[in-house]
């Protein structure tokens, strides 16, 4: 288990805590000064229940704070794109199985709170309750994507996973992705096939996010992130990614 004091540079934190325990999300939220600091909640139906007022944690109020429900059609129908000037910048995707969707809407979260300077932490609640709308798989690959994505910004977003609800090999290989993880660990083997994206699958879950977005999957110093990348076109970004 890892220390929360030293993981405030850590970037993408693993919390493998039973699913009713949020005691360490106010820590992992509550980093740097809030007059800096915008907060963005990714909230599951579960957790959407289990939640009172905007899904956050957090003792101190951050300078902008942010919510992507997923899996609400009431708020998905009625939704015409977010409100950035609003008081909580609410976005909603109707369905879970969209991941295309929720990394679209992150990702312009991403993009809008960069560019107007803010720390971006990030609570992303629960990868259990997502795997229960896609494969292991294709849950992994898309962490993959968005990890990477939320690193170009230079966020500190933690993820929830629930260990008594997946096997140690499924738990070893998500943490494999992380920079740390929070709670319970296992020293059982990552499931190496988890992490052979082709880049038909990569484009399949990025179609449709920004160059930023799509640059940003790329997490290898053959591979690395462009300084400038508001001029790529769509050659660039596929020319970017790996070949098989």
């Amino acid at each position: 288990m890892t220390d929360l004091q030293t993981i405030e540079d850590a970037g993408n934190v693993l919390v493998t805590t039973e699913s009713t325990t949020h005691d360490n999300c106010s820590d992992l939220l509550e980093s740097g000064d809030p007059n800096t600091r915008a907060e963005l909640t990714i909230s599951l139906p579960e957790a959407q229940a289990e939640q009172t007022g905007f899904g956050s944690t957090s003792n101190t109020q951050p300078a902008r704070k942010g919510l992507i429900s997923v899996g609400d059609v009431l708020r998905s129908a009625a939704a015409g794109g977010p409100d950035f000037g609003a008081p909580v910048v609410m976005d909603a995707v109707e369905d879970a199985n969209d991941l295309q969707g929720i990394g679209t809407s992150v990702s312009r979260y991403c993009q809008r709170w960069d560019e107007e300077g803010y720390d971006i932490v990030v609570c992303f609640d629960s990868l259990t309750e997502l795997l229960d709308h896609a494969s292991p798989e294709v849950v992994f690959q898309f962490c993959h994507v968005l990890t990477s994505r939320l690193s170009s910004v230079d966020a500190l977003a933690h993820f929830h996973l629930d260990p008594d609800a997946h096997s140690d090999e499924t738990v070893a290989t998500f943490q494999s992705i992380f920079d740390e993880t929070v709670g319970e660990t296992t020293e059982a083997e990552a499931i190496e096939e988890f992490a052979e994206a082709t880049d038909d699958d990569i484009a399949a879950l990025t179609e449709g996010w920004s160059a930023e977005a799509n640059y940003s999957i790329v997490g290898d110093d053959d591979y690395a992130r462009p300084d400038e990348v508001t001029e790529a076109s769509d050659d660039d970004i596929a020319d970017s990614l790996p070949v098989e």
